[in-house]
């Protein structure tokens, strides 16, 4: 058996990458919200903007 070894730093930064679609599903099924997280970069928070505005205008529509 294997022993996972947690090494604490102080920091509660975590830095993540997510594939595209499972993202915006999880934007979409309301599990994770624009509070919850931070963009790295410009186009990265372009693409983000957009499938909060895509979720927002769903969310209107239903």
């Amino acid at each position: 058996m294997k022993t996972a070894h947690i090494h604490n730093q102080g920091s509660s930064t975590i830095h993540l990458a997510f594939d595209q679609d499972r993202l915006e599903a999880l934007i979409q099924e309301g599990k994770l919200h624009a509070a919850d997280f931070n963009c790295l970069d410009k186009s990265s928070k372009r693409t983000v903007w957009s499938m909060l505005l895509s979720a927002a205008a769903r969310t209107l529509q239903s």
